[in-house]
Parts: C-alpha cells; structure tokens; sequence
C-alpha cells in the first residue's frame, strides 16, 4: 500500500514495515466517479456479486465502496455475496468480485495461514468460469496470495507472496499493454482538467506524464497510464496477457511474517512479471489484479491522505477498471 510502497522505495526496510497495518485504512467518503455516462440500462445490466463470505479485507461497502461506485456509474448492479461459492449459487452472475479474501477472521497478518477457499469451492468457481462465467480477483501484498493459492494455482497464476512498491505503467513504454481494453475510449478521460495528448494515445500532460517532443493533441480518451500502489506480482501463463507489466528494478520483497522486513529478508526480481492480466477460460473469462487500491479511494487516517483512483498519475485507474469490467462482460 502507499506507506509501504514509500519504504521499499526508498530501502528503509527496517523503519516502519512492522509496526504497519492496513487497519488505518478506510474508504473515501467523499469520492465521485468520473463517469457519468452508463454503458447499461436496467434493461440489460449485469450483475455482479461482490464475494463477502471470505473474510475479505475489501468489500462493496467497506474499503472498496469506490469501486461499487464505479462500476454502478456504468449500470452494474452489484450486490453481496454471503454465501460459500456453488455453481448454483454463482449461475445467477455475470460476474464474480474476489478482492483480498483470508483464511479465517482476523486482527493481523501474523501466520499460521490456511486456505479462504475450499477444494469445492476452486471446483465451482471454475466449472462456472468454464461455463461462461467472468471472474475479477485481487490479491494484493502477503498473505493475500497465499491464502488463495488453491485457486490461482488452478488458473495457472504463481505469485511471488511478498511486498513490491508503488508501480506506474505506461504505454510510452509498454509496461500497460496494447489491448481491446487498454484501446477502448472512455468519454470521461476526454474530460478530465488539463488534459492534453502528447503522443498518438494521449498522455495526460496534467498528471505528470512522460516527457516527450510531439505536438499537444485533444486527449484520445484511451488508457494510457495506470499507477499501483504496491501489492504483490505474478507470474503470467502462457495463455493469459499481461495488462501491467512491471519494469526493470522491480523485487518482491518476501518475508515470512508479512510486514516483517529487515536488511536479511530475501528478495525476488519480479522485472517482467504483472500485476495485471486477463484470460479466457472455457467460455469464460478471468482477469486477475496483485494490488487492491489502484481500483479503490481510501483515506489512511493516521494522515489524513486520500489513495487510490483521486491521486496523481492514477486519473485514469477508473477507466482502466470500466474497461476491464467491460471485457468481462462482453460488451464487444
């Protein structure tokens, strides 16, 4: 997350990191979707349940209220989902929300760790996905990822488990991929204050965007920047694109106690690996995210701070999140 991101960044290791919880984190009461033009009309809107049963750290009207907020600005309509995963409990969705599940209650991040998921319900996530279904999950720093392993095991993900800092993924330099979902214009981003192209896309000059000779063009209203605020990566399958790409210089730090990090806690270069990709699967489709607050608003009230979809070089998360959620269901 940003505190966390700030300390791996800067190689204070040991200041900080194990005194830190994600406790102090809430939601951002005073967040507005940029988008004001809904894709679906009740006529035809997809549901969407938002998995609550799992222990999770987000949930739709929890720290991730801004992305309910997003997705209903767009005619989702989204509800709760308190019940362990069956197929005839998922048959009713378009698309299933998994962010941050765990393995049991808890007040800390301290092991042992056991599974959120049972073997029953990997199976019918799967078989649903299979059979059309579209699954959005997010695990972010450990123990996220472990907890969920059965599941992104069977999807073929490996994540490296640990802490990585803040990302920026541009299409200048490929880190954000070239994608149906990445190409897709969202009116919203033509919109937004000060925003000027300076590449074929549109790099939003206002937020900071990469220094570059062309000429100021009107904002394309394509993706063409995502930042992450931490989190943990992963490994792409063969049959899976990466969306966010993280770049030279990237480590997973890993301990074993999540937070726990001193000079001797091993390190893993995730140069390469993702924090964003999407798949098909059977009929189905899957996309699967290492960080939770890139697609979120939440206030750090330890410092008052606003983090998420509202900081700098974030501006167009939101339309990074309408787009993929647009892949899952099939608007194309």
């Amino acid at each position: 997350m940003n505190w966390l991101a700030k300390t791996l960044t800067t190689g204070l290791f040991a200041l900080g990191l194990s005194a830190c919880s994600d406790s102090n984190q809430l939601a951002d009461p005073d967040f507005t979707p940029q988008n004001t033009e809904r894709r679906f009309s009740p006529d035809n809107s997809p549901l969407v349940l938002f998995d609550e049963a799992h222990h999770n750290f987000l949930t739709m009207d929890g720290r991730y209220r801004a992305f309910t907020d997003v997705l209903q600005s767009d005619g989702y309509t989204v509800k709760a989902s308190t019940k362990a995963f069956t197929e005839a409990h998922l048959n009713q969705a378009d698309i299933l929300v998994i962010a941050n599940a765990l393995d049991r209650q808890r007040s800390d991040f301290n092991p042992p760790f056991g599974s959120a998921f049972t073997a029953q319900e990997v199976a019918a996530v799967l078989r649903w996905i299979e059979q059309g279904g579209a699954l959005f999950l997010v695990a972010d720093h450990t123990p996220f990822p472990r907890v969920i392993d059965n599941l992104t095991t069977a999807l073929g993900i490996e994540f490296s488990d640990g802490h990585v800092g803040d990302a920026h993924f541009s299409i200048t330099d490929q880190t954000l991929a070239s994608h149906a979902i990445t190409l897709a214009v969202v009116p919203a981003l033509r919109k937004l204050p000060g925003a000027t192209s300076m590449t074929g896309f549109g790099i939003t000059g206002a937020v900071g965007g990469a220094a570059s000779a062309a000429v100021a063009e009107p904002p394309s209203g394509q993706i063409e920047r995502v930042r992450s605020f931490g989190g943990s990566a992963f490994k792409v399958p063969d049959d899976a694109t990466s969306l966010l790409t993280l770049g030279p210089g990237a480590t997973s730090v890993t301990p074993k106690i999540p937070f726990q990090v001193t000079a001797d806690t091993p390190r893993i270069a995730v140069d390469g690996w993702s924090q964003g990709a999407v798949l098909e699967l059977g009929k189905g489709r899957v996309a699967v995210f290492a960080e939770g607050m890139m697609f979120s608003s939440q206030r750090d009230t330890s410092s008052g701070k606003i983090y998420g979809m509202n900081s700098a070089g974030a501006e167009h998360n939101e339309g990074f999140l309408l787009n993929v959620m647009a892949w899952l269901a099939r608007t194309e």
